[in-house]
């Protein structure tokens, strides 16, 4: 908990620093910011948030710039506060039709890679599978799911069309109707059979497995990258395979407030490759399931910006996905 005096020079701090992306001294703080205190006592007060971890000092003969401590001390404050009205931010995120042209107004609005995520589809059983000679000598594996998706992988391997039956009948008295497991056992198979049956039950269920990831739209990258911190191409390399390979971290993030909000700053991402960025997400329920909307930017963002863009998101993408407002029970 720090005093009214050392905390209103902190906000300061955090608005000039997200403008200008460079140290930030005291007279600037005089200058820019109606804070109503002398130069003199806004030094004392950026020295003593320095020695609290509040403010860090890049140069002898530069100004500070906030720590993720900081930035986290901040952003609780305003968060306490409530002061991230939707507003505008709601206009905006209106205007989108699905959720591709949510991620781009969301990653246009924030100037951050903006990512939306649909709600993950329920885990389903096999209702059939069927096996199909292709010309060039594979075998054409399709999958019905329970819930009517379906999913198709070709394999390696040719078998006479009675074998095919007989696997296909074989793989569908193992798995349809029932939690799969890989079975690869099948009476009255020969070993060229019961070869390719596993086969066929280790792909099914690599199907099953695929259809029920949730598909992410994200947008802004480019705007993500023309930022001052990602000059360096191993720094740029990291992320893009950080954002590439996990959920953000966001199964580990502690939620911001009971709404489901949650903001991640530095060093608190558990994906150590995105210790340098903060992410703002925010859960939203459709019928379908949970998704959700998420920015991803330096911790020098536009925190009350991000956040009231993610919660506009929010609502509207559970708005796009649920337009008759059925609330799903999870």
């Amino acid at each position: 908990m720090i005093a009214a005096r050392a905390m209103a020079v902190l906000k300061a701090v955090v608005d000039e620093y997200v403008g200008t992306c460079a140290p930030v001294g005291s007279k600037a703080l005089v200058d820019h910011h109606q804070i109503g205190y002398s130069t003199a006592t806004v030094r004392s007060d950026l020295a003593g948030l320095e020695r609290t971890g509040h403010l860090t000092h890049p140069h002898v003969s530069a100004g500070r710039v906030p720590t993720d401590l900081g930035y986290r001390t901040v952003v609780s404050e305003r968060l306490s506060a409530g002061r991230f009205a939707r507003g505008s931010l709601t206009r905006e995120t209106s205007r989108a039709l699905d959720l591709r042209s949510l991620a781009r107004t969301i990653a246009q609005v924030t100037h951050c890679l903006a990512v939306v995520s649909e709600p993950a589809p329920q885990e389903s059983d096999v209702a059939g599978i069927s096996l199909t000679p292709l010309p060039d000598g594979r075998v054409m594996l399709v999958v019905v799911m329970g819930d009517g998706r379906v999913a198709s992988r070709p394999l390696i391997g040719a078998l006479p069309k009675e074998s095919l039956e007989r696997v296909a009948d074989c793989a569908s008295e193992l798995v349809v109707g029932e939690a799969l497991a890989p079975a690869t056992e099948g009476l009255g198979l020969d070993a060229m059979e019961r070869r390719f049956l596993a086969q066929v039950v280790q792909s099914t269920l690599a199907l099953v497995a695929s259809t029920g990831e949730a598909r992410r739209q994200s947008s802004g990258m480019a705007f993500l990258l023309a930022q001052p911190e990602f000059k360096d191409p191993d720094v740029v390399r990291l992320v893009a395979d950080a954002l590439e390979e996990s959920d953000l971290g966001l199964s580990q993030m502690e939620l911001a407030d009971e709404a489901g909000l949650m903001v991640s700053i530095g060093q608190e991402n558990p994906d150590e490759r995105l210790q340098g960025l903060s992410v703002v997400a925010k859960e939203y329920h459709a019928f379908s399931g949970v998704g959700y909307v998420a920015c991803v930017g330096p911790t020098r963002m536009d925190y009350p910006l991000v956040i009231g863009a993610v919660l506009a998101g929010a609502d509207r993408a559970q708005a796009i996905l649920d337009p008759e407002g059925e609330r799903s029970p999870v």
